[in-house]
């Protein structure tokens, strides 16, 4: 969308994403989204034509937005294990991206009307933080990884990133910290053994 997206059309992205974040589908307000845009809210309809257009429209925004901050985290050399800085992040992420909120409160509690559609963009976006991590895994633990361990610990990864989402919208800072150091220290020993196993191989 990014490349044939008009000046005013961002402008109506943007102000459409905080009051989604907010607010959710069901309480945001067209009309606010119109003011904060600067516009009136007949002219809204010249971008989008509808508000389910628009809500999908924002979706696919932020998609892009947290998938290129996650990318990031994953390319950046990792300090000690990989994928901890994405977890790390994750906390400030959510307090201040509107589009990481928006993003993980509508994946979590989607508008039934577009539960497909979101859940589908959503997956999307959990393939590619498996896929960045796997090959962060590969760069940490060097050649001898055997596909399957690459496998498994992609997955045992993501059911902690999941975890850890559900932390940010649901039970608050305190538990989100304390999964978060469960996390870093099964991945730690978890890790070493695949970094001596390839060693030993």
């Amino acid at each position: 969308m990014s490349s044939t997206t008009t000046p005013a059309l961002r402008r109506v992205l943007n102000a459409a994403v905080v009051q989604f974040a907010r607010h959710g589908y069901e309480g945001a307000s067209l009309s606010r989204i119109a003011a904060d845009a600067g516009i009136r809210k007949a002219s809204l309809y010249s971008h989008v034509k509808s508000k389910d257009e628009l809500f999908l429209a924002v979706f696919e925004d932020a998609l892009e937005v947290e998938a290129r901050f996650a990318h990031e985290c994953f390319e950046a050399p990792e300090p000690t294990l990989p994928g901890l800085r994405y977890c790390e992040s994750l906390l400030a992420r959510y307090a201040d991206s509107d589009h990481f909120r928006f993003l993980l409160r509508t994946s979590y509690i989607p508008p039934e009307s577009l539960f497909h559609e979101l859940q589908e963009g959503y997956e999307g976006y959990m393939q590619q933080l498996l896929m960045d991590f796997t090959a962060a895994l590969r760069r940490h633990v060097g050649g001898g990884l055997a596909d399957q361990d690459a496998e498994v610990m992609g997955h045992a990864y993501m059911g902690l990133v999941d975890s850890l989402h559900v932390a940010l919208i649901y039970i608050g800072q305190e538990r989100f910290e304390a999964r978060l150091d469960a996390l870093e220290r099964l991945m730690n020993e978890s890790i070493e053994r695949l970094v001596a196993g390839a060693r030993h191989d």
